[in-house]
């Protein structure tokens, strides 16, 4: 199908807000399908490799008492961080509009709030 004929079609199928974006560099579905093939044996490597790294790791550390104090303060400072981080970022309002491309929808955030007249400024701005 010609190029043209297909984006009006297309065009026309999903209407407001369609895109499309092209990859000449693209390798073909022979490429990607040998790509996948080696990339579940690579995984694979990675994830032994992973292993072992810890393995050992542990392995070197676990009679170091300041490691293992450490390696505990750690874990619990990144527990405060991500809880401080949700609640520095939530607001009670958000406001945007919805978008579907493809079967994937999207929410683009046009103001968020404490309430609706400081959303409502920020969207008239």
């Amino acid at each position: 199908m010609d190029k043209s004929v297909a984006v009006k079609k297309l065009r026309q199928a999903i209407g407001k807000g369609f895109g499309y974006r092209e990859n000449p560099r693209a390798g073909t579905r022979e490429d990607r399908e040998k790509a996948k093939s080696e990339l579940k044996v690579a995984t694979a490597e990675r994830q032994r490799l992973k292993d072992a790294i810890y393995a050992r790791e542990r392995e070197l550390h676990m009679g170091d008492e300041q490691w293992l104090t450490l390696q505990a303060a750690y874990k619990e400072a990144g527990k405060r961080t991500s809880t401080l981080s949700g609640k520095a970022h939530y607001h009670r309002i958000t406001v945007g509009h919805s978008e579907s491309i493809g079967g994937f929808g999207f929410f683009h955030v046009k103001a968020e709030g404490d309430n609706w007249q400081e959303v409502l400024d920020k969207v008239t701005k």
